[in-house]
């Protein structure tokens, strides 16, 4: 393939003869289709899991012939208002690697083509738990053996009262025992039983695990359980770790049924982790008005966010426009635009 006809990141990792996946990082972990992400590229679909109007994504990719470990790139790109990928980033960045790299981006790198590589502006540097998830969900997709910290997390999550000390536990053996819990119904049986009763030291990163990975319906349903207790923080952990589970009917009545008297921490994680609830409108209509009650800073936050993604800024659109909101939220949107203007 020429250097010409590549337009994309997609042509180049596709020139480079490479078998790659694309991950958005930044709100749940998610792969992207090569399909989906070529849409995206093209600007023919809005990014779909935008944050803080960036695309956060973690590009994972090897040779298709060459047996060396895969290479992976933490990156970052702007979206446009209208949530479109931007696509002057994107081409800096591609030209960026083209002068570093040429095509062989999965030969060994010189000293010089690091330090190039390295002098970009839209790399990202992943969160521990970002990086922690991927690698976990990564090595459970590909059949690849856990680290030497799966077994002391899946001891105490089974057996919270035997002899393995929690503050032994590393996040990465957290978030690998989280990427399994669809094969093994013992530890999922486990985590439902004694969720409640885990130190905050491990349920609160655990439930940061759990975020990222598919849970059985047995432990969601548990999970449920626990989003109406009188347990402020409980509640929280137990909302973000049904964020997979968020296009349940089930999940979504009960969440929806919590907003009224959520608060601010747990508001946010509905907005991060569980926005798919916020696409029926008369969900997201109690939503604003349950932010519209919070500081002002976090109300503007909130409302910026949740207008970013695809699935609910249609709605948003429509409430506002058929002015269908209430007069403390109205008022709140009165205040933002004026600040915007």
């Amino acid at each position: 393939m020429s250097e010409q006809s590549i337009t994309t990141l997609g042509d180049f990792l596709k020139a480079g003869q490479t078998e790659y996946q694309v991950f958005d990082i930044g709100r749940c972990l998610t792969e992207l289709s090569q399909e989906q992400f070529d849409a995206v590229e093209h600007q023919q679909q809005p990014y779909p899991y935008p944050i803080a109007r960036q695309a956060q994504i973690a590009v994972l990719f090897q040779h298709k012939s060459a047996k060396q470990p895969p290479y992976l790139w933490f990156l970052q790109f702007p979206l446009d208002e209208r949530g479109l990928l931007n696509l002057a980033a994107r081409n800096q960045y591609l030209e960026y690697v083209i002068n570093a790299l040429g095509h062989e981006i999965t030969g060994e790198l010189t000293e010089e083509q690091q330090e190039q590589l390295q002098q970009n502006p839209y790399l990202l540097t992943p969160s521990e738990t970002q990086r922690a998830a991927l690698h976990a969900h990564v090595q459970c997709q590909h059949n690849l053996s856990p680290s030497i910290h799966f077994e002391a997390a899946e001891a105490y999550l089974l057996k919270p009262n035997g002899s393995q000390n929690w503050q032994n536990i590393g996040l990465q053996g957290l978030h690998e025992v989280a990427a399994r819990l669809m094969q093994r119904n013992d530890i999922s049986a486990a985590i439902a039983e004694h969720f409640a009763s885990y130190p905050n030291g491990v349920r609160s990163p655990l439930a940061a695990a759990l975020e990222h990975q598919s849970i059985p319906a047995h432990l969601r349903n548990a999970l449920l359980e626990l989003i109406n207790t009188a347990d402020s923080e409980l509640t929280t952990d137990a909302l973000r770790a049904l964020a997979s589970a968020s296009d349940e009917p089930r999940v979504q009545k009960q969440i929806a049924s919590l907003i009224e008297t959520a608060n601010a921490d747990q508001l946010v994680v509905i907005a991060a982790r569980l926005w798919r609830i916020l696409a029926e409108p008369t969900v997201l209509n109690s939503y604003l008005n349950a932010i519209a009650k919070l500081d002002v800073t976090l109300f503007d936050a909130l409302f910026q966010d949740i207008i970013a993604l695809p699935t609910v800024r249609p709605q948003l659109l429509s409430l506002i426009a058929q002015q269908q909101l209430s007069e403390p939220v109205q008022q709140a949107l009165n205040r933002l635009k004026s600040q915007v203007k």
